[in-house]
């Protein structure tokens, strides 16, 4: 009002052109904007009030805000487990058909890096693949899949080699899968009815190794070759489904399945005789030989052997066995206290393998005693390797576990080998560098 203007009702064009220089009229290039001014605001502004009647107030617009579809973990579980075998169910077809030595060994494969025998790939590993991803994908439209298989016939040294172009597995594909079902769990049927343990699907990522152990499949040692399909939520690891196309002691392939935090332990989908081969992890250990270590064929690396010493200074013995995956399930199945893996193994091979451990109260870290984090695309400098290695064990074993991981932190060697990308040099101390990482690889998490 003092400078002439009324918000409500203003004046006259004249008696505004007076307030502001006290003369009267304004020239006309001033005086027609004001008389314009005075028609139009008032309009303006009466808009606004209107509108504002009929709006919702700003919290409930906020609140309208779509939210995420949720994902029933019970009903994810059961699929994966489906999923798992009919990706165990190729194996077994293309095992079948495949060219073999006298020995027992694949005629013909490719290696994703050359030379190197842990990469090797076969038409098992892309065919189950393609059987599992195709399956969820049409199950759970959205979800987060990473398989071990993506790129390898696109970017590998196997790329245009006999497994990608292999007629065992053309033609998968194209054919629609039938639906996976959800009702394979018996035990988390009531969470599942009454619709507990849901999750937003963003969170969620669901990890595939085909086939683990291709090595021991193409050097005719099926039975230790496993399908590994696991969950992850925010990073951890929560359920999984391990399957066992080869099984001893049975003929036809079954899928082990938890839950973690679920109090059932483990289920399983088929038949599953207790195996009884020492060979393959089978067999409780007895009280002389505990703690009883499954580890691989890997000699002349000091990190390594340190976390075996540790693991068996107090005695016990240890046995070798191949593949993440088969020595997890004898840690989740009680064949074995204790695991101890190479620093080669990838998020697909731990998060099914977790995920089973700590389903029937174990535990899995990496060699730090660090909760291994699965990223759907990894936060550099980390990437899918587990680098930081692998240590699995028993419900019961706690404390040897603690030993091991606290043995390996307190080794220098050991944290600027395992830790050098991430900053880690001689001297530095080993827990802020964690600290560092952990922050790191949860954040947006």
């Amino acid at each position: 009002k003092r400078y002439g203007l009324l918000v409500a009702f203003p004046r006259s064009p004249h008696q505004m052109a007076r307030s502001f220089n006290g003369r009267g009229r304004l020239p006309f290039f001033v005086e027609q904007p004001l008389l314009l001014l005075s028609v139009c605001l008032p309009l303006l502004l009466l808009s606004e009030w209107c509108s504002s009647l009929s709006a919702p107030p700003i919290s409930n617009v906020r609140r309208s805000v779509v939210a995420p579809p949720q994902i029933s973990l019970p009903s994810l579980l059961s699929t994966c487990v489906d999923a798992c075998r009919r990706g165990c169910d190729e194996i077994r077809r293309v095992h079948a058909d495949l060219d073999r030595t006298g020995s027992g060994s694949v005629s013909t494969v490719d290696y994703k890096i050359s030379g190197d025998p842990r990469s090797a790939l076969t038409a098992a590993d892309l065919a189950a693949q393609t059987a599992i991803i195709s399956a969820l994908e049409s199950a759970w439209p959205g979800l987060k899949i990473v398989g071990e298989e993506d790129l390898v016939c696109d970017i590998s040294d196997a790329a245009g080699g006999t497994a990608c172009s292999d007629p065992l597995v053309s033609g998968l594909a194209a054919s629609a899968p039938s639906p996976l079902r959800r009702d394979l769990c018996p035990e988390l049927l009531p969470l599942q009815s009454s619709g507990g343990l849901t999750v937003a699907l963003p969170d969620v990522t669901v990890f595939v190794d085909p086939l683990d152990g291709t090595r021991e499949f193409v050097e005719g040692r099926v039975q230790n070759v496993q399908t590994l399909v696991g969950i992850s939520v925010r990073g951890d690891a929560v359920g999984g489904a391990v399957g066992v196309p080869f099984p001893p002691d049975s003929d036809d392939a079954v899928v082990a399945y938890g839950l973690v935090g679920s109090d059932f332990g483990l289920g399983y989908y088929g038949s599953r005789p207790e195996p009884s081969s020492t060979v393959h992890g089978g067999g409780a250990p007895v009280e002389g030989d505990r703690p009883l270590l499954v580890a691989g064929d890997v000699k002349g690396d000091a990190v390594l052997q340190i976390a075996y010493d540790a693991a068996l200074s107090g005695g016990g013995r240890s046995t070798l066995l191949g593949g993440t995956g088969q020595k997890c399930l004898a840690v989740a199945e009680g064949r074995a206290d204790v695991a101890v893996m190479n620093f080669l193994s990838s998020s697909w091979d731990t998060c099914a393998s977790e995920a089973l451990v700590r389903a029937t109260g174990g535990d899995l870290t990496d060699a730090f005693g660090e909760r291994i984090v699965y990223q759907a695309e990894p936060t550099s400098p980390a990437t899918y390797l587990n680098a930081g290695g692998v240590v699995a064990s028993a419900k019961g074993f706690s404390g040897l576990h603690h030993e091991i991981c606290a043995c390996v932190r307190e080794n220098g060697e050991a944290g600027e080998r395992l830790l050098k990308v991430w900053g880690m040099k001689k001297g530095e101390d080993v827990g802020r560098i964690l600290d560092r990482r952990r922050e790191i690889l949860r954040e947006g998490l």
